[in-house]
């Protein structure tokens, strides 16, 4: 397919956004309750087309839900400057931003399990094999005239005023022995800890069989990395360093469902959403809707830090300035504890390349230090899921456990640069 046949689905989800992420039902603020409320769509019933396909499109949506459109739209504006693996990540701007990433718009079909539901049409017809996997989506443009890229079945199945259903076919395989609250789950099916290199065995794999703790999923990795298919692209299960022997655990991932559950947020009946897409009310119409712009920070949300102080009031917080104060020392904290970790890391791979060069050490005592590398380095990304450079900006997530985890994770590496001394 050529790449302007793709710029069809691209203007699409640029101009009219993809009505997902967490669901028009999703929480929000509410003065009275802390918990998320559960709120219907805030639109009346219309008439919606279906497509070729049988599926309606996000267009025909911002026909019915054109507040939770405009929000969404305005997740444009949120974006960073690029800056080495600091891309961003605006919903919003989601199609352009793979085309930026990927040259030619060349990513495989494997890559739109996330983002695009047209996984799941492509995989359900032709298989879920290396060749397809691996194939550019583009190629199946023809077969599929209405393909898109996010939309609002993502997260809402047909039908965003009553369904909120994550539809990520891999997600969904892989998660079978975890019970995650369905509303986290409908962010979580694409930021959590993907295993790319896993697809062709989804009926046998499970992703959460040690658990969703740092350490019981760093023992899942170990697991399927003896039985992964070397063949499929990524690298989300394992990559290895040929010069040092190091192996990296779950660089792809994105770990915020994991890392958000038996927070004191989940405690409260919170999900993603009740920051992340706050109940809003229309200055013009007085209507109260679910916002769909995502992908900024809530704390540069007066909606969101409204929402923070029904309970942060209670400690003393009063104002929206004082919570965001508040949020960016915990984010301080976070990332002072990152950065060292970061410095350990780096000092233990030194230590690891010298050890080889001199033959100071064992081959056994290098593989236990090579070890601790790669725990060591699977907790701090744990805590910072597919942040790059931005250090602490999750803290709000899992405080905590976070701060524990980065701990657990300087107390590994140390171990293993004292092997080696």
């Amino acid at each position: 397919m050529e790449r302007k046949k793709l710029g069809l689905g691209v203007s699409v989800v640029a101009l009219c956004g993809a009505l997902a992420l967490a669901g028009c039902a999703a929480g929000g603020a509410n003065s009275a309750d802390v918990k998320a409320p559960e709120t219907g769509g805030g639109a009346a019933a219309a008439e919606v087309t279906v497509g070729a396909n049988g599926v309606s499109h996000i267009a025909d949506w911002q026909k019915v839900y054109p507040l939770q459109t405009a929000s969404f739209l305005n997740g444009a504006n949120n974006i960073e400057e690029r800056d080495g693996d600091n891309r961003s990540h605006s919903h919003a701007l989601l199609a352009e931003e793979m085309e930026a990433f990927v040259p030619d718009a060349t990513y495989a079909v494997r890559c739109m399990a996330c983002h695009s539901s047209w996984f799941k049409e492509i995989t359900e017809s032709h298989g879920i094999t290396v060749d397809v996997l691996n194939a550019p989506m583009a190629s199946f443009a023809d077969e599929f005239t209405d393909m898109e890229f996010w939309d609002c079945r993502t997260c809402h199945e047909d039908d965003p005023a009553n369904t909120l259903k994550p539809t990520n076919i891999v997600f969904n395989k892989i998660s079978k022995s975890y019970n995650f609250p369905e509303a986290d789950t409908v962010c979580g099916q694409c930021h959590y800890a993907d295993t790319q290199k896993m697809y062709t065995q989804l009926d046998i794999d499970d992703l959460y069989k040690n658990g969703v703790s740092p350490e019981g999923m760093f023992q899942t990795f170990l697991e399927f990395e003896e039985v992964m298919d070397p063949e499929i692209g990524g690298n989300n299960v394992m990559s290895l360093d040929e010069e040092t022997g190091i192996k990296m655990y779950g660089e792809g991932s994105v770990v915020d469902l994991e890392n958000f559950q038996g927070s004191n947020h989940q405690n409260l009946g919170m999900t993603c959403a009740s920051c992340h897409m706050p109940q809003t009310t229309d200055p013009e119409t007085g209507e109260t809707y679910t916002s769909h712009d995502a992908s900024g920070s809530p704390i540069e949300n007066p909606v969101a830090l409204e929402y923070c102080l029904t309970c942060h009031k209670n400690q003393g917080i009063d104002s929206p300035e004082a919570m965001k104060e508040f949020v960016l020392d915990k984010e301080d904290q976070l990332a002072e504890g990152q950065l060292q970790l970061r410095e350990d890391l780096v000092t233990l791979k030194e230590a690891i390349t010298a050890a080889m060069a001199d033959g100071s050490v064992d081959e056994d005592t290098l593989d236990e230090a090579r070890m601790a590398w790669s725990k060591g380095r699977w907790y701090l990304r744990y805590t910072y899921g597919h942040e790059g450079e931005n250090v602490g900006k999750k803290a709000a997530h899992n405080f905590d456990q976070m701060m524990d985890t980065v701990q657990q994770g300087h107390t590994i590496v140390t171990e293993g640069i004292n092997l080696l001394s």
